[in-house]
């Protein structure tokens, strides 16, 4: 369970760098709501990494035999990844328009839009070997764990990522303008180092059968073994995991541009509230969901979880209202910080609950056999959810304003609800 905890933080590091930290960033200085919103986009690698699991799942690296088949793409990822994050911090995004008053040359629009199209790539670049450990550590939890230490151990993986949200979330909202963005965003990216240490430390899972399957296996057999085992409902699984948080992703990528721009928030007060305060309450939510998947079963905390999702949005969206957020004009002052807490200590309980009870769930409709394949496959979808949802999440705040778009995810959750009596596994009693 330690290995699983560090090992969670090490994919949180790189998530949150690419998903809130950029988001901040780049709201410091001032790109425009759809040009946040578009960062989603980058977050593609995680909705597509199922087209290189089956690579994770089939080869072994030679030059990191002695590790195992797990820990080896693990250890391989971790650095990657760290390699990327650190050229991000340096890079770093520029303003899209000159400063009132000022006017560019042509030269000059180029060049910031040369340098933050560099800067897009990089998070690409990072979002890709973060999906890539996503890969591995979801092979290597799945197949660590008895059927009994499901709920527990996906409790203790989610603590570990929403710890990396707001430990290194926090961590950089709050000294950012004291030390710059890039040494913020540099010392941030260091942290991968634990990843490294923890798989150093893990023990390589056991080989279901003795034999790690080939390539050609790996390519083939598991997607045929989810037909096999669900038949035409397979149609209906995707279907839900695609949707069933999507209140979560359309609103997760807008709300940090709510608070900024819209109720005037600053990067401090929002990384004392969200992220240290919202750690307390997502430990809380994911602890509270490992129990209750153990004592209720992943398929009625389904229910429970989904309704919560759609629920939590309204602390944003009574928020928005009550204070008149717009995306259009950013107030002279911000909301009261009291104010802004009842909706963060809702929303990330429940984001705690809803993610330990989806995780255990999708562990258990795994084969063992081709854990990172499966999984990859599952989480793929749920990330094309996050990714097209994120992106088209600012051009619909736009349309909408902030009130109309919170409305918007709310009802969101309801088709994700609608799809759970088909999703019960066929050989489980969940």
């Amino acid at each position: 369970m330690l290995v699983l905890l560090v090992l969670g933080f090490s994919g949180g590091v790189p998530n949150v760098l690419v998903t809130t930290v950029a988001q901040a960033w780049t709201s410091s200085v001032g790109w425009s709501v759809t040009a946040i919103g578009a960062l989603a986009f980058c977050t593609l690698p995680y909705a597509l990494k199922f087209l290189w699991a089956p690579i994770v799942d089939g080869v072994s690296l030679p030059l990191f035999g002695r590790l195992g088949r797990r820990r080896g793409w693990l250890l391989v990822s971790q650095l990657l990844a760290l390699f990327a994050l650190v050229a991000l911090s340096i890079w770093g995004p520029v303003p899209t328009d000159p400063a009132p008053g000022v006017d560019w040359t042509l030269g000059e629009f180029a060049a910031a839009a040369l340098h933050n199209r560099i800067f897009f790539a990089l998070l690409c670049a990072a979002a890709f070997f973060s999906a890539t450990q996503d890969i591995v550590a979801d092979a290597f939890r799945a197949e660590s764990l008895g059927s009994a230490e499901l709920g527990a151990g996906a409790s203790t993986f989610v603590s570990g990522y929403r710890i990396a949200f707001v430990v290194l979330g926090a961590g950089v909202l709050l000294v950012a303008e004291a030390i710059t963005w890039r040494f913020a965003t540099l010392g941030a990216a260091l942290a991968m180092a634990f990843g490294v240490v923890a798989t150093l430390s893990a023990r390589e899972p056991d080989i279901v059968g003795g034999v790690r399957p080939t390539l050609r296996e790996s390519l083939l057999q598991p997607i045929a073994r989810f037909y096999s085992s669900w038949g035409g409902r397979v149609l209906f699984l995707a279907a839900f995991v695609l949707l069933f948080k999507l209140p979560d992703q359309l609103a997760t990528n807008i709300t940090t541009p709510l608070l900024m721009k819209g109720l005037a928030y600053s990067a401090e007060s929002i990384g004392w509230v969200r992220q240290a305060f919202g750690f307390v309450m997502t430990i809380i939510g994911a602890a509270a969901g490992g129990w209750m998947v153990a004592r209720l079963g992943v398929i009625r905390c389904l229910w429970l979880f989904g309704v919560a999702h759609s629920v939590s949005i309204a602390g944003f969206l009574v928020l928005a209202l009550a204070y008149g957020a717009t995306v259009h004009a950013t107030p002279v002052a911000p909301p009261p910080i009291w104010a802004l807490m009842p909706a963060i200590a809702l929303e990330n309980i429940v984001i705690g609950m809803v993610t330990s009870g989806f995780v255990a769930f999708l562990m258990s409709i795994c084969d063992r056999r081709y854990t990172a394949t499966q999984y990859a496959l599952l989480t793929a979808l749920m990330a094309a959810g996050n990714a097209f949802a994120g992106g088209m999440g600012g051009k619909i705040a736009d349309e909408l304003d902030y009130p109309g778009f919170l409305i918007v995810a709310m009802l969101a959750g309801i088709p994700g609800l609608l799809l759970i009596p088909f999703v019960r596994p066929p050989t489980s009693a969940l």
